[in-house]
């Protein structure tokens, strides 16, 4: 584990402000093993593994993917890009389905057609990411509207591929 270099740091702070949620974690440290972030408590030492000192924020590809994890923190720190979906279209979603226009209860209006785009029930539960088919305006209630890109679901469908030591 290691510190951001300047180029990393950078680019966690674009995608902290891409989710609207730059002010609240701007000052909180983060540490890297190269294939994700951590957003790590104060009290760590290098000894700890950070999966037990903090969370994981972001997956690192060629662009930064939130890690499921993070997502409940970013919705109650009234993150953009939210959907909230009804009961019925929950369910398909934990299920790695896609959702219908007609499925959506409200929304933020800050998205446009390819943005990834958080899902949350009635609860504001975060429940997965999507990737928006259509701008905020343009939803059609008759068509897929969100594209399934991962969601909480996927945990206990990989269960058995998971190596889980207890």
């Amino acid at each position: 584990m290691r510190e951001l270099t300047r180029r990393e740091r950078t680019k966690l702070n674009s995608f902290l402000s891409y989710w609207d949620v730059f002010d609240h974690f701007s000052k909180k440290r983060f540490l890297t093993n190269g294939d994700s972030i951590y957003m790590i408590n104060d009290s760590f030492t290098t000894t700890l593994n950070p999966l037990y000192a903090g969370i994981e924020v972001c997956k690192i590809r060629k662009h930064l993917h939130p890690s499921l994890s993070i997502l409940q923190l970013f919705v109650d720190n009234r993150c953009s890009k939210q959907i909230m979906i009804n009961d019925h279209a929950e369910q398909l979603f934990l299920y790695g389905r896609d959702i219908l226009g007609s499925s959506i209860i409200e929304h933020t209006a800050d998205f446009i057609a390819n943005d990834e785009v958080i899902i949350i029930n009635k609860h504001r539960d975060a429940l997965g990411i999507g990737r928006a088919r259509y701008d905020h305006t343009k939803i059609n209630i008759n068509k897929i509207t969100i594209n399934n890109l991962v969601d909480l679901g996927a945990y206990l469908r990989e269960e058995d591929t998971l190596n889980l030591s207890i």
